[in-house]
């Protein structure tokens, strides 16, 4: 199984699983069984109409209804679902930029149009060829896109992961610069923290890490380096559930 490593701006090592191929089949059928059973069902509604109407007003229903959804499903999906179709929400896997951030409007965009390509114009045959010469199971829109798609069923669930219960009621936040930072800095802080060694390698990465989120939120403290991050983990829980 592939594991992709993306470093977060404070040199916070990140590991994500490649979503395997099989997952990304079963996602892709189920997507084509959703696909087809609306395109069916909503040609055989505009259908109905056509003898009520004039057959450019049937044409339009048709394109509106049935032609625009099919092509724009995984577009539309993946843009509003962060990342996942039904058929990937299904199997647990997403996309995501090959640095480990949302993907941008134009990296679904490239996805979208190269599945003409690799998808519909091939079969799939172009697709399935990729992903199994690729290092990252990546289909050429992928490729072009700068895209994976990983299998979130590998990892904690985010909200595990950094979770922190914070019993006092009166709890004031020392560091709300906290929250400039993105999810999965916070997530590499939380992992950061669970390293269990003492050994001089890790301490002093710690304190490159803790010096470097000090340099970037212009955050000026004489907590010991492991303190400081367990505080800030903290302050994100209270921050984030308010």
């Amino acid at each position: 199984m592939s594991i992709v490593t993306v470093s977060t701006p404070f040199n916070i090592d990140l590991e994500f699983r490649i979503a395997p191929f099989h997952k990304r089949l079963l996602a892709w059928l189920i997507d084509i069984v959703i696909i087809y059973a609306y395109a069916y069902i909503m040609y055989r509604v505009v259908m109905t109409a056509r003898n009520e109407n004039s057959w450019y007003v049937v044409n339009v229903l048709y394109i509106l209804f049935v032609v625009l959804p099919f092509l724009l499903y995984h577009l539309l999906f993946e843009v509003f679902m962060n990342g996942q179709s039904l058929g990937k929400k299904a199997m647990g896997i997403k996309v995501m930029d090959k640095n480990g951030n949302e993907p941008t409007l134009g990296q679904y965009l490239l996805r979208w149009m190269f599945r003409l390509v690799d998808m519909l114009g091939t079969l799939g045959s172009a697709a399935a060829l990729s992903a199994a010469l690729t290092t990252y199971t990546q289909r050429i829109g992928d490729l072009v896109a700068g895209t994976i798609v990983i299998d979130q069923r590998y990892a904690a669930n985010f909200s595990e992961t950094i979770y922190m219960p914070i019993e006092d009621k009166g709890y004031k936040p020392l560091f709300p610069q906290v929250m400039n930072l993105s999810d999965r800095d916070i997530n590499g802080i939380r992992n950061l923290l669970d390293i269990k060694s003492n050994s001089r390698d890790i301490d002093l990465y710690t304190l490159q890490v803790t010096d470097r989120i000090k340099e970037v939120l212009s955050i000026e403290t004489d907590m010991d380096a492991r303190q400081f991050l367990y505080r800030l983990l903290q302050d994100y829980n209270f921050l984030t559930r308010k």
